[in-house]
């Protein structure tokens, strides 16, 4: 039982500790209201359904990127009103700077560069990515919420006074130094 416990967390995005305790039960009962979880009969822990909770392109995104921001993103993917797509999570110098030099990025000091970064984009109801940022404020709660319950320190770059980014996500750099 337990290793089912641990695999259902894992796929929630919670510490995998393999205890059936509150914010498990929890993370369940709202991926179920959410249409993300299916309980039967034959399995009445849970088991996912059909889809993954993030697509291929979502978990490609992911690697590089400090577990614990991996952690925060599969949670919030669960708890999430809209879905979403990681569009880039760890980016090399090179890409950085072009970014910069095209204005979308204002810093060589990206905490992409380090893997403490995440950009993501909700979809439409059509199923469409969309930088609208109505949608930014139903994801940025659920992003919010999967930090606070994991116990780790986020920034949301559409909290910044200037260059808003909704896209933007990271660690906290007094927590998370680079």
């Amino acid at each position: 039982m337990n290793e089912a416990i641990r695999e259902l967390q894992a796929a929630l995005g919670l510490r995998d500790d393999g205890v059936l305790g509150p914010i498990t039960t929890q993370a369940i009962i709202e991926a179920a209201k959410l249409g993300r979880l299916s309980v039967t009969a034959d399995n009445p822990l849970a088991a996912p359904v059909g889809v993954p909770v993030l697509n291929d392109r979502s978990e490609a995104s992911l690697r590089g990127v400090h577990p614990d921001l991996v952690r925060v993103v599969r949670r919030a993917a669960a708890l999430s009103p809209v879905p979403f797509t990681v569009i880039e999570g760890l980016r090399t110098k090179e890409r950085q700077a072009k970014l910069v030099k095209a204005g979308a990025s204002k810093t060589m000091n990206s905490r992409h560069i380090t893997g403490h970064a995440v950009d993501l984009v909700p979809h439409r109801p059509d199923g469409k990515i969309a930088f609208d940022w109505p949608l930014y404020h139903k994801l940025a709660p659920a992003m919010k919420q999967a930090a606070a319950e994991l116990g780790v320190a986020l920034v949301w770059g559409g909290d910044w006074r200037s260059f808003k980014d909704g896209p933007h996500f990271e660690l906290d750099r007094t927590k998370y130094p680079g």
